[in-house]
């Protein structure tokens, strides 16, 4: 009986230790699910929230290109991306304040500033897209240059980059849980060690897929950069080659204007001239009235002939064909600057050098734009300007002792007349800049290429 008593006791012992056991097993399982669970959900929020950052992120990398494709190239194709970011931003936003609802205020502060600002980014691409409708591309393109939109994006960059890395760090620190969970319940069970592995594995599977459609997505972002960065070089080279056609064409128009004045209306007029005189002497008068008649009508047609001089010489310097471009300079910027009484001091070659007609009429055009812009907006009282070879270049200089050009006009050439300047020597090859002179006011200075614009070195080349 005690024997049988002693075996049950240890029966019954066994039995609890089991049940202990088994209650140890099913308390620890429980524990690494709960464990396990806990972590699974600390990764999966973290893969969503960074989803959700990636993808506003994305929404505003592709309608910032978007907006400046279609300002720069007027090509309506280039604003649906824009339009579809624009569409998609509110579901953005949303996915992005839903992931973060319960995160730690400091982050939640973070993500309320990347909320706020990709909304100011947004309202400063659709003020552009409004610029370029009511204003045209210049005011649309003049706002973009601003530091605004940049300073903006790299706002939005900077916290986006910050959530994304504390958002990594959590989704590292629950990976670390998880697998310490793992170890745990592979010590109690082969089945938590069985679910460990798979849910690790179908980690590592999503982590992949997720790195490689990064990947993908950053390479075809690329691609389209750079595809959109040649078209707009080759849509800058097209224009810029038809501005040039175009000011060729505006030059032969006015040389040929020009020569229709000088021949037909300078013909018309002197013939007139010569026929009220005629008339004069035929028809003697000694009314006061009569001869005051006659004196007024010389009078009108020397204007008319002094119009036409005026006009032509606007049109196309007689000098310039005749004489060369040093006299026609001489000539023009003594009557334009005796006219707004300006101090000038001239520096050219002792002879005179032999331009392309092409070379020739750019100096012309270019001294006369500078000087119109320095009568119009410097309030100078002197004027220099000098023309030498220096080396392989020609270069000029025209210089002010006026208030000077406003950084933004230098910097952005909103003014016509220095835009075509910049344009004229670009087309003969050379270079062009404006900046503060020494002293106050305004140089220009222009580099053209000896070899392009001088006709003897061109002869001797050709030789």
């Amino acid at each position: 009986m005690a024997v049988v008593m002693n075996s049950l006791t240890r029966q019954m012992g066994v039995a609890a230790l089991l049940l202990v056991a088994v209650l140890a097993l099913f308390i620890a399982a429980q524990s690494g699910e709960r464990r396990l669970a806990a972590a699974s959900r600390e990764v999966e929020l973290a893969a969503e929230r960074e989803s959700a950052l990636g993808e506003l992120w994305q929404l505003a990398r592709q309608a910032e290109s978007s907006q400046r494709g279609y300002i720069l190239l007027d090509n309506s194709e280039y604003l649906v991306p824009y339009q579809q970011a624009s569409g998609n931003l509110p579901q953005a936003l949303h996915r992005v304040d839903r992931a973060f609802a319960g995160a730690l205020p400091v982050t939640r502060a973070d993500v309320d500033e990347v909320l706020h600002l990709v909304g100011e980014k947004f309202a400063e691409m659709h003020a552009a897209l409004e610029l370029f409708r009511t204003q045209g591309r210049s005011a649309a393109v003049e706002l973009i240059r601003t530091d605004v939109g940049a300073q903006a994006m790299t706002q939005i960059d900077d916290r986006m980059r910050k959530l994304q890395k504390h958002e990594t760090q959590m989704m590292l620190e629950a990976s670390r849980a998880w697998r310490t969970g793992r170890w745990v319940s592979l010590a109690t069970t082969g089945t938590a060690l069985a679910a460990s592995v798979v849910l690790l594995l179908a980690l590592m599977r999503l982590a992949r897929r997720h790195v490689r459609s990064k990947e993908l997505e950053a390479a075809e972002l690329a691609e389209r950069q750079a595809e959109l960065e040649r078209l707009v070089a080759r849509r800058t080279e097209e224009l810029s080659e038809l501005s040039t056609h175009l000011q060729s064409l505006a030059e032969q128009e006015k040389s040929s204007l020009s020569r229709e004045l000088h021949d037909e209306l300078g013909g018309l007029l002197v013939a007139a001239r010569m026929d009220i005189s005629w008339i004069q002497e035929r028809l003697p008068s000694d009314d006061p009235e009569v001869q005051t008649h006659f004196t007024r009508v010389h009078e009108a047609l020397q204007s008319g002939v002094d119009l036409k001089r005026r006009v032509v010489e606007n049109l196309r310097p007689s000098l310039l064909d005749n004489l060369g471009v040093f006299p026609a300079l001489r000539w023009h910027v003594a009557d334009t600057c005796g006219r707004a009484g300006l101090k000038v001091i001239e520096r050219y070659p002792n002879e005179e050098l032999r331009l392309t007609p092409d070379a020739s009429i750019a100096v012309y055009r270019i001294v006369q734009e500078a000087l119109t812009n320095i009568l119009k907006h410097a309030r100078a009282q002197t004027v220099e300007i000098s023309i030498a070879v220096q080396g392989n270049w020609l270069v000029m200089r025209i210089r002010d002792d006026g208030v000077g050009l406003a950084p933004e006009r230098l910097r952005g050439l909103g003014s016509h007349g220095l835009v075509a300047m910049r344009h004229r020597a670009a087309g003969l090859g050379g270079r062009w800049r404006a900046r503060p002179a020494n002293g106050g006011g305004t140089e220009i200075e222009v580099r053209l290429p000896a070899a392009r614009v001088l006709a003897e070195m061109q002869t001797s080349a050709v030789h």
